[in-house]
């Protein structure tokens, strides 16, 4: 996986932070061991405590694996339309519509950890099956513009980075109490 400019020399911040995420990383690596992180995370956690917000407004861990399952739906079909379609448009997501209208607050956490490990493994076999070439198809994300297979895996390694640390740090403010 190559191609990608270095993330000193992205403009955007967000794309800048998730990218640093995995900076000298293997992105494959990252993205295939997250179910695992994730169930880590969970184990051993009521349902109560995975809804426990941090501070007013800020997401809990439930509302997290919810992100991440509604996120690993995106990458399916990103990755897909890049893969069978390259220079195919990209919609972005916003993702507190996607919490607010979506049922984050009534998800069942379980199901939705479930949903996510599903469909990741099913990623990771699609990544894992990609010749060469396959990696610099691309798609055009209409905030962030051409994002090659390669940068798409990187920024969703990087998206998981980001929300593991959230989780972790969630996590440990529960089990201090």
């Amino acid at each position: 996986m190559s191609g990608s400019p270095p993330v000193s020399r992205v403009r955007d911040p967000y794309t800048r932070r998730i990218l640093s995420n995995v900076q000298g990383k293997d992105p494959l690596r990252i993205l295939a061991r997250t179910p695992r992180r994730l169930s880590s995370l969970t184990d051993g956690l009521s349902t109560r405590q995975l809804r426990k917000r941090p501070a007013a407004g800020r997401w809990s861990i439930a509302h997290l694996i919810c992100h991440l399952s509604d996120t690993e739906v995106v990458l399916a079909f990103r990755l897909r339309m890049a893969i069978a379609e390259s220079g195919t448009p990209l919609q972005s997501m916003n993702e507190k519509r996607w919490a607010r209208h979506l049922g984050y607050e009534t998800a069942n956490i379980r199901e939705r950890l479930l949903l996510f490990t599903v469909l990741r493994s099913d990623t990771m076999r699609l990544l894992r099956s990609l010749s060469g070439s396959a990696w610099s198809r691309y798609g055009v994300h209409e905030e962030r513009g051409k994002e090659t297979v390669t940068r798409i895996a990187r920024m969703y390694a990087g998206h998981d980075v980001n929300h593991l640390r959230q989780m972790e740090t969630i996590r440990k403010q529960i089990l201090d109490r």
